[in-house]
């Protein structure tokens, strides 16, 4: 059974992000810079998005490449210094090598580098991706918000609907526990994960699987792998019901630098490189 993706469905989750990103602004003060820019972001990713549905993920190519260079130009005029800079630079980048990145950004699910280039590619496919309809794979969640994603193993780390890695996970509530889902970079689709098990390597053991957790933000851990040495952020919406995972993974950032402190790596990073 599927269910739709519309633009009234679409319009109510950005809503939801930039609401999410506000309110943490307020409280989490070392982030409330990042996060108020953030908010503006996902207004413009909103606005762009509009009620445009592409038919599938690689056309999704066409209207993105048509919106880069006024993103570009909104970003010279709102984001922070050193990324304004670097938009200023892009504005510069023939428009053909510009949809050769978004192009490898939909086949491969990464970019070769990853710095202001890789943000401006993402965050311009983001809305136009979200929005791409996979009726096969789709299921009905009436308990989440998220559109769930049914994978084709329940071990697969990538998104099964535009292959992208997770920016981080989940937990929700689920009978008498918690359901751990990744999330995805790319078009914020979720997908059910084992919850004990590293998406980077596959590590099962519960002893090569330590957890890490701050008081000061007791609804965001860390959940890392020693055998690998690297880690996923994970937002327990059962301490936190009103978490939006994309966005207070970045209110969450010192969890980031104790990680890295510590010799582990992020799985992926969060939108904008931080």
């Amino acid at each position: 059974m599927s269910v739709p993706v519309g633009p009234a469905f679409q319009a109510g989750r950005w809503d939801e992000r930039i609401a999410r990103a506000r309110s943490l602004a307020d409280v989490h003060s070392p982030a409330s810079a990042i996060l108020a820019f953030y908010a503006d972001l996902a207004r413009y990713q909103q606005t762009i998005a509009g009620s445009i549905r592409p038919p599938d993920l690689f056309a999704a190519l066409d209207p993105a490449s048509a919106a880069l260079p006024a993103f570009l130009e909104w970003l010279q005029d709102h984001a922070p210094l050193a990324l304004a800079r670097a938009a200023a630079e892009g504005a510069s980048v023939p428009p053909g090598d510009w949809r050769q990145l978004l192009r490898q950004r939909l086949e491969e699910g990464a970019l070769d580098e990853d710095g202001p280039a890789a943000f401006v590619v993402e965050a311009v496919l983001q809305p136009f991706v979200e929005a791409v309809f996979h009726p096969v794979r789709l299921e009905p969640d009436t308990t989440a918000h998220p559109v769930r994603l049914k994978p084709d193993t329940i071990g697969d780390a990538n998104c099964p609907a535009c292959a992208s890695h997770p920016v981080a996970a989940a937990l929700r509530e689920e009978g008498h526990g918690a359901r751990r889902s990744l999330v995805c970079a790319l078009c914020f689709a979720e997908w059910d994960y084992l919850r004990i098990q590293c998406p980077a390597c596959k590590e099962n053991r519960f002893d090569a699987l330590p957890v890490y957790t701050a008081d000061t933000q007791a609804h965001a851990r860390i959940d890392a792998c020693d055998t690998c040495r690297t880690y996923i952020k994970t937002i327990d919406l059962t301490k936190d019901g009103l978490a939006v995972p994309a966005v207070d993974d970045l209110a969450t950032l010192p969890l980031d630098l104790w990680a890295r402190e510590r010799g582990y790596r992020r799985l992926y990073p969060n939108l904008l490189r931080i």
